[in-house]
């Protein structure tokens, strides 16, 4: 058999000219994406930081507004018990206490308004009577100078099936302490038959706590 020789084909797979052409290319494309990019990125964020600044300074506009809310109904508040500290104006919570018969100590809920006018409930009210409606007023030459006031109101009493069993009229004498946060005083009550008829009248003490406005933290 006859040898044939096949002539050497030499691959040279490593051509350092052209990788290195071919770095240079790609090194001077991505400098100018880079260089684009970085323009771009400058531009963005700058916007961000501008917006940033914004979102802080309403931030603080949105807080400073919350904190001047707040400040004013404070003072508001201040101003309403300053000028309600020699007057009964308000809701108050009490203890009415008889003396002359009657039922043992019971709790009340109070409110005077601005006008004269009074409304009251206490404990077990729902169940025989209704809340408890009237007036008051400064009474003149009062023992305690502009800290003694009346009040008179009157309540209707039924039974279980809501059929009238009488009503009631209480004259309650109202003396503020100096600071006008709490007040005590004696009180007269008289019972009356439906038909009108005084069926009973005795009297006590009742005293009260001004209810402060307590907001949220």
């Amino acid at each position: 058999m006859q040898k044939i020789n096949l002539p050497k084909i030499g691959i040279n797979i490593y051509k350092p000219s052209t990788l290195q052409k071919t770095t240079r290319l790609i090194n001077n494309v991505g400098c100018f994406l880079l260089q684009t990019n970085k323009g771009e990125n400058i531009m963005f964020m700058k916007k961000m930081f501008l917006a940033l600044i914004i979102a802080v300074m309403t931030t603080m506009a949105t807080f400073a507004q919350s904190n001047e809310n707040q400040t004013k109904a404070d003072e508001a508040s201040v101003r309403i018990n300053i000028n309600n500290a020699d007057n009964p104006t308000g809701s108050w919570m009490g203890v009415v206490t008889n003396t002359q018969g009657g039922p043992p100590p019971f709790r009340v809920l109070m409110n005077f308004t601005a006008d004269g006018g009074f409304t009251g409930s206490g404990d077990g009210d729902n169940s025989v009577g209704s809340p408890q409606y009237g007036v008051w007023e400064r009474v003149s030459g009062g023992r305690i100078s502009r800290q003694q006031f009346a009040v008179t109101f009157r309540q209707l009493f039924y039974d279980a099936n809501a059929n009238p069993t009488g009503s009631a009229k209480i004259r309650q004498a109202v003396i503020l302490s100096p600071s006008g946060d709490s007040w005590q005083g004696p009180f007269k009550v008289e019972i009356f038959a439906p038909d009108g008829t005084l069926v009973f009248s005795g009297g006590g003490t009742a005293a009260a706590t001004r209810i402060q406005s307590e907001p949220l933290p």
